[in-house]
């Protein structure tokens, strides 16, 4: 089982704890660099997460000698955050298993694919449904001014077991990251079309932990003619209280391109790691992520 006291992510997960199936997590993450990054941790009850959400804090601070120190406090209100299923099911007429050379022939071949559409489907999930919504609800949010549809940039402070991914430590004893299970046992039967075939189903349970209103932000209504001022992304980082390594800038590549204006000691291209062969491109020593899984300047305006 997994060393449920270390953040990891997908790919260190399933390193360590899917020797199984050691290659779904390659296809799920190949076309979802968002994803590929985030650290995730167990969840306390395997389906779901119990956390504090914390409202104050009155930490220590310095007094005179020998007078009295003052009291510290922690307030945090309990909640709790159900897991989503990452999933689904695949399907193989009876002919088509035989033409091909068996139905796990088939269905073999088909999972990468399947798996590089989970991934980008999940990615454009925590994009739009989890980090965009919590920035706005926390007024985390700037408007960039286009009217029209467009673009966004997030920047998100990852915080252990308070800005993280999740997943369940159950999901895991069978040796892979998404357990495969066939339909049915394996034998024939009729789909919801009546026609005769094998079925597998792929299932997993993660999910995404917001919990800390000051660790997300956003600039949204972006477009070729409402470019993000220097101000603007400034302002993005501070609402996040970004810092160097635990913080990221999420965007589309076209997003990338029209910063690119800002060329310079603001926006600047740097060596990866020594055990990453690439670059990054960074914004004040914040690193840039691009995804193809943000929309292609079709977000609707965003009204504040």
């Amino acid at each position: 089982m997994p060393n449920l006291e270390r953040p990891m992510t997908l790919k260190e997960l399933s390193i360590e704890y899917a020797k199984k199936q050691p290659h779904q997590v390659e296809n799920l993450t190949e076309e979802a660099p968002i994803l590929d990054g985030i650290k995730f941790e167990a969840a306390s009850h395997g389906l779901w997460n119990a956390y504090e959400d914390v409202t104050s804090i009155e930490g220590p601070g310095f007094v005179d000698m020998n007078a009295k120190l003052p009291k510290m406090s922690f307030d945090s209100e309990l909640k709790k955050m159900d897991l989503s299923i990452m999933g689904g099911e695949m399907f193989c007429p009876e002919d088509k298993a035989q033409m091909v050379g068996g139905k796990e022939k088939y269905f073999n071949k088909r999972t990468p694919a399947f798996l590089r559409a989970a991934g980008q489907t999940t990615e454009k999930k925590i994009i739009y449904d989890n980090f965009i919504p919590y920035a706005k609800k926390n007024g985390n949010i700037i408007d960039g001014g286009a009217t029209g549809t467009g673009y966004s940039i997030v920047c998100v402070r990852y915080v252990p077991g308070e800005v993280c991914g999740l997943y369940s430590p159950e999901g895991f004893k069978q040796g892979a990251m998404l357990d495969v299970r066939p339909i049915n046992g394996g034998n024939l039967y009729h789909d919801e079309n009546g026609v005769l075939g094998y079925g597998v189903r792929l299932k997993g349970y993660f999910g995404v932990q917001l919990a800390n209103a000051k660790a997300v932000s956003a600039i949204v209504n972006i477009d070729k003619e409402h470019i993000p001022t220097e101000s603007q992304m400034d302002d993005l980082l501070i609402a996040a209280r970004a810092t160097a390594g635990s913080t990221f800038l999420y965007m589309h590549p076209k997003v990338l391109s029209m910063l690119n204006k800002y060329k310079g000691d603001i926006l600047r291209t740097v060596n990866g790691e020594s055990e990453i062969n690439r670059t990054f491109d960074q914004w004040n020593k914040i690193k840039i992520v691009t995804s193809y899984n943000f929309l292609d300047g079709l977000e609707t305006k965003t009204e504040l």
